[in-house]
């Protein structure tokens, strides 16, 4: 599992805090709808934020640290040996099949349920209510709806019961509650780790709920409707619908007067207020590495410094670069724009000195990608960096990244770049290996 990949976690993780801690301070009295999409505007706001940078290119942007470099790298044609090194049982090894054996249990327990779905609603007797689909059967211990279909056990306990619990579910459908449970049933095959999704997920299902007892009692008289919910309580159990619970806070629910209260306009202001707030904090759009606006050129910061090896008579250069000549300017200018200082390095105070070779087949396809971390003392040649300057922070990060973040910045930087044109030596392709050494540093 990469730096890139825990931050984003985090950042999640504190949106979702956030706005949930919100929502039980502010918005549990706000009207069903409005829980409703604050809720499923909740679990998206903290999916999309913490991808912003990603979002935002390299766009220049006034103000931002820029990437200077100093004098050309050496460059060397030729193959280059990928490394190879023995199995490491760390965790970012362990990890990712974690993940992948939980996605694989919760995929097959979602399968398993859907399949059973399928088979009583092809086995079971078939009827309508309201417009909608019913589907009676004997293994079914509760109504629930799925798919757009009413399911409901075989025998109900009275006919009046069961009345209500088809007015109880088809407003389900009638509110489209199905498709939200299906979004987040397939949201928990990803995210089946996070506490924080379950939660928001049950307190949607709970909003669901409320929804739909509200217009049930819109048919019912609420003493009726209480003394049902009440006496379904003593039966069994199991699926999600008229026999759920809380019961306590439902029965509250239909007995108040107030159960539509519209969202008031300073927490709406609060709400505005916070995601703003949160955007800013937990994304780093407007922080990635970028070339200032005053700069109309800045391939003017570069000094060529004198060549080690031969060189070719084209340089790769990135296809996405379009009708820029191969030249040794077209390919550092690709690096300058799009490469960032990592954030996690920057919020911890982190420098560093990365080797980064990459060799190229005849093609111009990537061969290997290696990166070695480096110290100070053995960066000999330190004028010969490609340099990029980030500004520190204060913060209170209790773990220190190491190099990783460094190398799988360059990385990312390499593949997001790539494919490239082959280079050409005497007009013909020949494979290549750019090297050079890259130095972060912070100023205040």
């Amino acid at each position: 599992m990469t730096p890139d990949i825990l931050e984003y976690l985090l950042r999640l993780t504190v949106i979702w805090a956030v706005l949930a801690a919100y929502y039980f301070l502010a918005l549990r009295r706000a009207g069903f709808a409005a829980q409703r999409f604050y809720l499923l505007g909740t679990l998206v706001f903290g999916l999309v934020v913490p991808l912003l940078p990603a979002l935002g290119g390299g766009l220049p942007v006034v103000g931002l640290p820029s990437v200077t470099y100093v004098a050309e790298p050496y460059f060397y044609t030729g193959y280059a040996v990928a490394e190879t090194t023995g199995f490491n049982w760390s965790w970012s090894v362990v990890l990712p099949w974690l993940y992948g054996l939980g996605v694989v249990f919760f995929a097959a327990r979602t399968l398993v349920q859907w399949r059973g779905l399928w088979s009583w609603a092809s086995s079971g007797e078939q009827g309508r209510y309201d417009g909608y689909r019913v589907v009676r059967h004997r293994a079914i211990t509760g109504p629930f709806v799925a798919f757009g279909v009413i399911f409901l056990p075989a025998a109900m306990p009275d006919a009046k019961l069961e009345h209500t619990a088809l007015i109880h579910e088809a407003s389900h459908l009638r509110a489209r509650h199905h498709y939200d449970t299906l979004l987040l049933t397939i949201g928990s095959l990803l995210l089946w780790f996070h506490p924080l999704f379950w939660m928001l997920r049950r307190l949607l299902a709970t909003v669901h709920e409320y929804e739909a007892d509200a217009a049930v009692i819109q048919r019912v008289p609420v003493r009726t409707y209480g003394l049902q919910l009440l006496h379904a309580t003593l039966g069994p159990a199991g699926f999600p619908g008229l026999f759920s619970s809380p019961i306590k806070k439902r029965i509250t629910m239909i007995t108040t007067k107030n159960r539509a209260r519209k969202l008031r306009l300073l927490p709406l202001l609060t709400l505005c207020l916070l995601l703003a707030g949160l955007v800013v904090a937990c994304s780093d759009l407007g922080e990635q590495a970028a070339i200032p606006l005053n700069n109309e050129n800045p391939l003017s910061e570069i000094v060529l410094g004198p060549e080690n090896t031969l060189t070719p008579d084209e340089y790769p250069k990135p296809v996405s670069a379009g009708n820029a000549a191969p030249t040794f300017e077209t390919l550092i200018k690709s690096f300058y724009q799009e490469i960032r200082y990592p954030a996690a390095a920057r919020a911890a105070g982190k420098t560093g000195f990365v080797r980064l070779e990459v060799s190229l087949s005849e093609s111009g396809k990537i061969l290997s990608i290696n990166n070695i971390g480096l110290t100070k003392k053995e960066d000999e040649d330190q004028s010969n960096n490609l340099v990029v300057v980030g500004h520190s922070e204060a913060t209170t990060q209790s773990f220190s990244p190491g190099v990783s973040v460094f190398t799988d910045e360059l990385e990312r930087l390499v593949n997001e770049l790539a494919p490239f044109t082959p280079a050409k030596l005497d007009g013909k392709a020949v494979p290549f290996t750019i090297s050079f050494d890259v130095e972060f540093k912070l100023e205040e």
